[in-house]
């Protein structure tokens, strides 16, 4: 039986700052980044989980199945609210959203549903050590930021670990081949990185009052040596034939997170820099 639930959560984005973290702008706009690429990809995996719903035969994969691509919905709607908080800043951005979604349509119209299951299956067996990284350093990449976005990100990051296994389970129910997605891991490598960098070359267009140098340098410079390259080797064994995603080591703020999702907390304000959000409305009168 799938432990994956379903959180649909009020986020409250609107006025967001581009820049919504000042100690790490590099950062900041890298999950920017995320953001819109989150939108384009998720829903692509959308499309081809639904299709690939009508093939399985094994029902607890079917189960899982189905929550997985209601998550993925649920992310993407979620990023649409804070991608739409910085198109409204930057009217400009439209287009570059506009052509994430065409671009994701266009590739999932090119090639045979295995295709995308495997570009799925790989990517998001990436997450978890990529993830892991991120949220083992919280402190310094999220402490000074807008709560507001900081905690969107804590949110769909512990549920892409949470859903860690799903991608992949049903790549290999309905394809098995691990050759065939091994050989076109270097081309969603490839495809994923031209997408990171179109967005930093639009929002240097479109984003004009950001400065230059924020654009510049590794966006994880304050994470420490050790933690990268543990990141580094999980994503590669995470591609090896042997990878078992559920065996993987979890960070610890997952089930920190959870028992604030348990315990009924706001988790739209959870972590950051309070003093960066905006002023409550003075009451009239």
């Amino acid at each position: 039986m799938s432990n994956l639930e379903i959180r649909t959560i009020a986020w409250d984005l609107d006025g967001v700052p581009f820049l919504w973290n000042p100690d790490q702008p590099r950062f900041a706009i890298l999950l920017n980044q995320i953001s819109f690429l989150a939108i384009g990809f998720e829903r692509y995996i959308c499309r081809a989980t639904r299709k690939a719903e009508t093939q399985i035969t094994d029902p607890e994969i079917a189960a899982e199945s189905m929550l997985f691509r209601k998550q993925e919905a649920v992310h993407s709607a979620a990023h649409k609210t804070h991608v739409k908080a910085l198109i409204k800043q930057y009217p400009g951005l439209q287009s570059t959203l506009t052509k994430v979604i065409q671009i994701y349509d266009d590739l999932y119209d090119a090639h045979p549903l295995e295709f995308a299951l495997a570009h799925s299956g790989g990517l998001e067996a990436i997450f978890t050590p990529f993830f892991k990284m991120v949220l083992d350093n919280r402190a310094v990449l999220f402490g000074g930021g807008d709560p507001r976005v900081v905690s969107l990100f804590l949110w769909h990051f512990c549920e892409e670990i949470e859903h860690r296994s799903s991608a992949l389970a049903i790549y290999n129910h309905l394809v098995g081949d691990y050759g065939y997605r091994l050989r076109n891991t270097r081309r969603f490598m490839k495809f994923s990185k031209s997408l990171v960098d179109m967005l930093l070359e639009d929002f240097k267009v479109h984003v004009p009052d950001v400065p230059e140098s924020c654009f510049k340098g590794d966006p994880f410079a304050s994470v420490p040596l050790s933690s990268k390259l543990r990141s580094t080797f999980g994503i590669f064994a995470s591609q090896a034939p042997w990878h078992n995603p559920e065996r993987q080591p979890l960070p610890d703020y997952y089930q920190e997170w959870l028992g604030h999702w348990n315990n009924g907390d706001d988790v739209t304000r959870l972590y950051g820099n309070a003093a960066l959000l905006p002023e409550p409305p003075v009451p009239a009168g």
